[in-house]
């Protein structure tokens, strides 16, 4: 999952609505027909992120209370290196996206 299959799904839908729209005599059903598909899209997406966050810190969560020392410290350098990769990626891009 990602940002890429996303924007894929998206362009595709968006493209059948347009050719749809070109012979369709009832705009409004097509409209909220396709509002549905974006929510359901939409949806779908948010639902998978959400799983692969859960997922992801139940994983590090599991690491860190394990009684073996090992995994322990693989958990501690993998976040570790994560703050690194944050502070390298927020620096060179200029910080974080500011609010307007």
């Amino acid at each position: 999952m990602s940002t890429d299959d996303f924007r894929s799904d998206t362009r595709a839908l968006l493209q059948q609505l347009l050719a749809e729209a070109q012979s369709s005599t009832n705009n409004d059903v097509m409209l909220e027909v396709y509002v549905d598909e974006f929510t359901r899209l939409h949806s779908d997406y948010a639902h998978k992120l959400l799983n692969d966050v859960f997922n992801d810190a139940r994983t590090r969560i599991d690491a860190r209370l394990s009684p073996d020392p090992i995994r322990q410290t693989i958990a501690t350098v993998q976040t570790t290196v994560q703050d690194i990769w944050k502070s390298l990626t927020e620096t060179i891009g200029g910080g974080p996206p500011q609010l307007k």
